[in-house]
């Protein structure tokens, strides 16, 4: 079997999902990220994944959410974070948040960083939590920094430009995952600097029904695709 190096989720389709089986919009986060932690833990006990990453809120979800909501899916993502705690801790799991920090509560950005502070390892294993992130955003954050760095830009190389990104030092992501295919065939500004060589794996599996047994389809769908990634060679 041929794993990726890194994976990336969207999830998607928690609202969608709720409306159709009459249950609350929190209930349904809450049951996608249950299925989430079962994903984190089958991907480093069962599979050579290095790196797996899923996106939270994306920056403009974030925008469009009523405080209420934004509020519990911030106590939420805490309540997950910490039911990986001792399972990171185990198995020497890197833990590493890549967001806007202008987007999200002072409380939570404080608790993000003292998890990657705890959650550090001499390994190649990182959980990655995309929280208030965009792709675009990503690059207008590395511009600033870069400008602020080198008053002169005519000289920037590639390296200039992945090190001063949110993902510089691990494997490019190699497959992306987004549930609710059906009604998002896109990576909505995902990663962008990121993903420019994955597979991408559409599942019209709604976020709340990803299970292990769909993330192993879409694995052994990645390593029957292995021996095509050629890059144009």
């Amino acid at each position: 079997m041929q794993y990726p190096k890194h994976v990336a989720i969207i999830p998607d389709g928690n609202r969608t999902r709720a409306k159709a089986n009459d249950k609350t919009v929190a209930e349904s986060y809450m049951i996608s990220y249950e299925k989430a932690v079962e994903l984190i833990i089958h991907t480093f006990t069962h599979t050579d994944v290095e790196v797996f990453t899923l996106r939270g809120l994306s920056t403009e979800n974030a925008k469009k959410r009523p405080k209420e909501e934004f509020d519990f899916l911030m106590t939420m993502y805490k309540i997950v974070e910490e039911d990986l705690d001792e399972f990171m801790k185990e198995h020497k799991i890197n833990f590493k948040a890549i967001w806007d920090l202008s987007g999200i509560t002072e409380d939570f950005k404080d608790y993000l960083l003292a998890k990657e502070e705890r959650n550090t390892y001499d390994t190649n294993r990182y959980f990655v939590f995309a929280i208030n992130y965009w792709g675009r955003d990503e690059i207008v954050r590395w511009i600033q920094k870069l400008a602020k760095e080198k008053k002169d830009l005519t000289w920037v190389t590639e390296e200039d430009i992945s090190k001063n990104l949110d993902l510089w030092g691990l494997p490019p992501i190699e497959l992306v995952i987004r549930t609710k295919w059906d009604q998002a065939q896109r990576t909505s500004g995902f990663m962008s600097r990121w993903i420019g060589y994955a597979e991408l794996y559409f599942t019209n599996k709604k976020c709340p029904e990803f299970d292990v047994e769909q993330y192993k389809k879409a694995l052994t769908w990645f390593n029957e695709m292995a021996d095509l990634r050629n890059y144009g060679k």
